[in-house]
């Protein structure tokens, strides 16, 4: 009797533990029955085939601006609307990303990308001040000397046949941004062949072929697969490479304020202004004291940078050199731009800057991005439950009829008549809101893709 007693006890014990979280799922399984939505052997099926963009924009076209996805128990909401999606930017109380995110967390721990609420808020505070213009304006010489490699190397393949060109974006981007994020040559076009390449490539291979997968995305055990031990082995190379650069630089740093200390001036050996590079600001600002940043804080960071600033701009230049390459006339006219503006690069480039955006309208670098509902929150007609999460379909509402008239053509603002090349643009600055305003501004929503 004692023994049924006591099991009895501990199942009650077990039901109250978890009573919260089964009536917050039976609250979504009654919202969830209002929207429409594909089944879970749908999903399944599609996220098989890995053309997860392709079957949102039918399910987008099957059953309107919003319907629900369910993901195993979690329920996503997906929004397409420029009204709903504004809404959704800016509420302030969406400051969690959802779920998803945590696919990245071995690699870039709780940096901006992955963090929420109060710790993101502070982390995104102390860096802004890190992407002033005049910080980046000072690695021009190094993005123009990789850009000069770039070229050489695409003139090489320059001879009428195509070719594969991400390959070549990819390790560009990639010595651009150890230069500006961590202030080290990798010469990575150059020696792409070397381990730290290589593990950037790994890491990137394995996580996005992960978040496609269903079952990899749940496997518990995913760690002890080939994927999961190719991703540990890349994640060792890296963090110890991150590891090794910020304790040489903190030693350089060191070094330099004593020199500051009796010169007034912070100078390298040759006695000219060094740059500082994204890593230094933050070593700068721990030596200081100012903000209580450890040395694993500071290697989210700028692990966080490295992939997006990697990733993203790779993908945004390829789109664009590819789009260029199909519309001659548009090649000609940006190419006849920047000649003009030849030794006066500070000043504005207006068609390319339409060009880019329209580049990142078609082909944005984050086609979706989600947040953690924490609160009731009225979104349009729909009151989302505590709970759930929202997802901004940026990729549907770029390429929505109702808001461009033919949303699938290339069509760059500065070809057309002002009140339309605004209308084209309407999207792509939803998008750049959503992506880069609040690491460069102090005045835009809380919620965005960072």
């Amino acid at each position: 009797m004692n023994t049924w007693a006591l099991m009895a006890f501990a199942l009650w014990a077990l039901f109250l533990r978890y009573l919260p979280q089964i009536l917050t799922f039976l609250r979504l399984q009654r919202f969830a029955k209002t929207l429409p939505g594909p089944s879970v052997s749908e999903l399944i099926a599609n996220v098989k085939k890995g053309e997860i963009l392709n079957w949102l924009k039918e399910l987008r076209e099957r059953h309107g601006p919003v319907f629900r996805i369910w993901f195993g128990k979690d329920l996503m909401v997906m929004f397409s609307d420029p009204e709903d999606i504004r809404q959704l930017l800016g509420n302030n109380s969406l400051l969690y990303k959802s779920r998803n995110y945590a696919l990245l967390e071995p690699w870039l721990g709780k940096g901006l990308l992955t963090n929420g609420g109060e710790s993101w808020h502070r982390r995104r505070k102390l860096l802004t001040p890190g992407f002033h213009f005049r910080i980046l304006s000072e690695f021009k010489e190094p993005m123009e000397e990789n850009c000069r490699i770039l070229v050489s190397q695409l003139k090489e393949r320059a001879n009428g046949e195509a070719f594969d060109i991400y390959p070549y974006i990819t390790l560009f981007a990639l010595d651009a941004i150890c230069e500006t994020a961590m202030g080290i040559k990798k010469h990575a076009q150059l020696q792409s062949e070397s381990e730290y390449v290589k593990a950037v490539q790994t890491i990137c291979r394995v996580m996005h072929k992960q978040s496609f997968s269903f079952w990899q995305r749940l496997n518990i055990f995913f760690k002890y697969t080939q994927a999961g031990q190719e991703r540990d082995g890349a994640l060792r190379v890296l963090h110890d490479e991150t590891n090794r650069v910020i304790r040489l630089r903190r030693e350089q740093l060191v070094k330099e304020r004593q020199l500051q200390q009796r010169t007034e001036a912070a100078q390298d050996d040759v006695g000219s202004k060094r740059r500082l590079a994204f890593l230094d600001m933050l070593l700068l600002t721990q030596l200081e004291g100012g903000d209580e940043l450890s040395d694993r804080d500071i290697r989210e960071e700028v692990d966080t940078f490295m992939f997006e600033g990697h990733d993203t701009t790779s993908s945004a230049i390829a789109f664009a050199l590819s789009l260029l390459s199909k519309h001659s006339e548009v090649q000609q006219r940006a190419y006849e731009e920047a000649c003009d503006l030849e030794g006066r690069e500070k000043e504005s480039m207006p068609y390319l800057e339409a060009i880019i955006k329209e580049t990142l309208r078609l082909y944005p670098s984050e086609p979706f991005f989600s947040r953690k509902v924490f609160e009731d929150i009225q979104v349009g007609k729909h009151t989302i439950p505590k709970g759930a999460s929202v997802n901004c379909l940026i990729y549907m509402l770029h390429r929505d009829c109702n808001n461009f008239p033919d949303p699938e053509r290339f069509e760059q603002g500065s070809l057309l008549p002002k009140r339309e090349a605004d209308a084209s643009l309407t999207g792509c600055r939803l998008h750049h809101e959503a992506t880069t305003e609040n690491i460069s501004g102090s005045s835009a929503p809380s919620f965005n893709s960072y």
